[in-house]
């Protein structure tokens, strides 16, 4: 499918597809450029307690990402512009708990030199359509509260805030553990 940009910003078509192996790369090369700006909770975590295993955050992301994109229930999309890829979103329904019904907009990001031209709002209503067609009922995502760009897509797309969840962490090497006074 190739779209004309819905903002008027960028008169270059894009097109949305299926990912293919060969994309993987690029998807890895958006997640480090994307996911910033205290939007994981990898990042936060090592904010607050320094590298995790050793690595980096963002190492950390790009895995998680790349092992939930290889899951046999997860369909991924790409934008792709000039041969390009800008920007990919994921669907997922489990068919076991919580319910077929419910289809679930995954991992998804788009290249923040391209956010802003409608690339975005393509990808997940491609994935809408999707999950729709294998027979969801109801649609979730989810992102943190930092995570304006998406929110600012799924609120624009329909989704309404179901509530908010409350990640808390704390250092457990040392005397650290138990009760504390407050």
């Amino acid at each position: 499918m190739t779209k004309n940009n819905d903002h008027g910003q960028d008169p270059k078509a894009y097109r949305i597809r299926p990912v293919t192996e060969d994309d993987l790369g690029a998807i890895e090369a958006i997640n480090r450029r994307a996911w910033s700006d205290g939007i994981t909770t990898h990042e936060l975590l090592e904010q607050r307690h320094g590298p995790i295993d050793g690595r980096s955050w963002i190492e950390h992301i790009v895995k998680a990402v790349a092992t939930h994109l290889a899951e046999p229930d997860v369909t991924t999309f790409v934008a792709e512009q000039e041969g390009r890829i800008v920007g990919y979103a994921a669907a997922q329904i489990k068919r076991e708990e919580p319910s077929p019904d419910v289809g679930i907009v995954s991992y998804n990001a788009v290249d923040p030199d391209y956010r802003g031209k409608g690339i975005g709002t393509a990808l997940m209503k491609q994935v809408m359509s999707y999950l729709k067609e294998q027979g969801a009922r109801v649609l979730v995502v989810w992102t943190l509260e930092a995570g304006k760009p998406a929110r600012h897509v799924y609120e624009r797309m329909g989704f309404k805030e179901l509530t908010r969840f409350v990640y808390y962490s704390m250092d457990c090497q040392g005397d650290g553990i138990g009760m504390t006074s407050a």
